[in-house]
């Protein structure tokens, strides 16, 4: 088989898979792991070659901090400081709405993820609107939309997962596999900073939850906060031992730059010992479909990127872009995406080898920080879709708090999708006018 046909083949293969599991609804990881092989073998890769692919150090670290943080989640530590922080604001309920965004992008941040904090915060927000009688709709949003706007700190699942994939881009860099004639690319890639993503992806959630709270008039709320401080119960000796171990993980991660997972496994064993959480109880919360997910997809993106796949597509599109249009492009790529697949499992996977190539082609008059904020950003964005986990955990969190009708459940999903599209579209305006570089300060 030629180059062109495996290359062709394996794009099809790509396309096959998502939508296999678009409609079937079954786990992607599984499937790509199997049709990698498959493909890999047609292709005349050796097995070792294939299971290259399946990042081992990655699944290692996600393992860890999702471990811990199922721990703090188990022994009740993180709601009963949600609970805390919002009854701190007292009788400014105006204050509560843009909390939620600030509270669960906080919780996002420190390592839950936003799968994690999405389900906690969302169930959370929705259980406060309805004691307080205002949107639960709209309360639920900005908690989904701070956990997707937290998620992409370096100690958080989506950050883990960038910084990941731009290894494997300077990898292919230094071996030769892109072209970097003016060395543009690698400069940019040896100084990638795990601080731009997370702060653009920030940015970016923040921009839509002020136009939401505007548009929606939240800023008039006003409401009895059913949350006292003084009947809110004291932090018990596992949850204070759980934030210790939390904060220092967070010191020696962000401050002496220990490894993340490695650290967090160190944190989630000292617990175990002290009697803090349930063991059993935690290794069940960890998301291993989502890990089996996003490790069986780079799996076959690496198979694809090894027989041509991922260069053809970045020479389509950069056949038809230019320095002032491959990012908005690539962003708006990323929203359609990720209406129909995962942000962390696919979009990312997919589409950081092709912005490392493109940058390539276009240096020295784009960065790569910028174009995968961009994208990451506008995946995001599109992720409170009820076509996605987000907008799913958000109607899923309303029916189980209240009986809803079909024409309710109804209404839902065309607001949450209409919304979603709104989103994706501000995300590549802010593209188009390079606001996702922001301005530069840690290039």
């Amino acid at each position: 088989m030629s180059e062109t046909a495996l290359a062709i083949l394996s794009l099809v293969v790509l396309a096959v898979v998502v939508a296999i599991g678009f409609i079937k609804k079954v786990n992607l990881g599984f499937l790509a792991l199997g049709a990698a092989f498959i493909l890999g073998t047609i292709g005349g890769m050796k097995a070792k070659a294939i299971t290259a692919g399946f990042d081992s150090s990655m699944f290692v670290t996600l393992v860890g901090v999702t471990f811990l943080f199922g721990m703090a989640s188990q022994n009740g530590t993180l709601d009963l400081f949600s609970k805390k922080v919002v009854a701190l604001v007292g009788k400014k309920t105006v204050l509560i709405p843009v909390l939620m965004f600030f509270l669960s992008a906080f919780i996002s941040a420190i390592g839950p993820g936003h799968i994690a904090a999405g389900i906690l915060m969302t169930t959370f927000a929705v259980y406060l609107a309805f004691e307080m009688k205002i949107n639960p709709v709209t309360t639920a949003l900005f908690a989904k939309l701070g956990a997707n706007a937290g998620c992409a700190s370096p100690l958080s699942l989506t950050g883990v997962l960038a910084k990941s994939l731009t290894e494997k881009e300077l990898s292919r860099v230094t071996s030769g596999e892109i072209a970097d004639s003016t060395g543009t690319l690698l400069s940019q890639l040896q100084n990638y900073n795990t601080a731009h993503i997370f702060f653009s992806t920030l940015l970016s959630g923040f921009i839509f939850t002020l136009i939401i709270y505007v548009a929606t008039k939240s800023y008039k709320v006003k409401a009895d906060n059913p949350l006292k401080l003084k009947d809110i119960p004291k932090f018990n000796k596992a949850q204070t031992l759980t934030i210790i171990a939390i904060v220092a993980m967070v010191v020696l991660c962000i401050g002496f730059q220990f490894d993340t997972g490695l650290t967090a496994f160190v944190a989630a064993s000292i617990l175990i010992l002290l009697g803090a959480a349930d063991e059993k109880k935690a290794i069940k919360g960890i998301p291993w479909g989502t890990l089996v997910f996003i490790c069986g997809v780079g799996t076959l993106i690496n198979v694809i990127n090894k027989l041509g796949g991922i260069s053809m597509v970045s020479d389509f599109l950069t056949g038809m872009m230019g320095p002032k249009s491959a990012t908005p492009i690539l962003a708006a790529t990323s929203g359609i995406l990720s209406w129909v697949s995962s942000t962390t499992g696919v979009v990312m996977p997919a589409l950081f080898p092709i912005c490392s190539e493109v940058v390539a082609k276009f240096a020295p008059n784009l960065h790569y920080q910028e174009i995968i904020a961009a994208v990451t950003a506008t995946s995001f964005a599109a992720a409170i879709s009820p076509l996605s986990t987000g907008g799913a955990i958000i109607m899923s969190s309303i029916g189980a708090s209240k009986e809803v009708s079909n024409e309710e459940n109804n209404k839902m999903f065309k607001d949450l999708f209409l919304l979603s599209v709104a989103n994706v579209a501000i995300n590549i305006v802010l593209a188009a006018l390079g606001v996702f570089s922001l301005g530069g300060i840690f290039y």
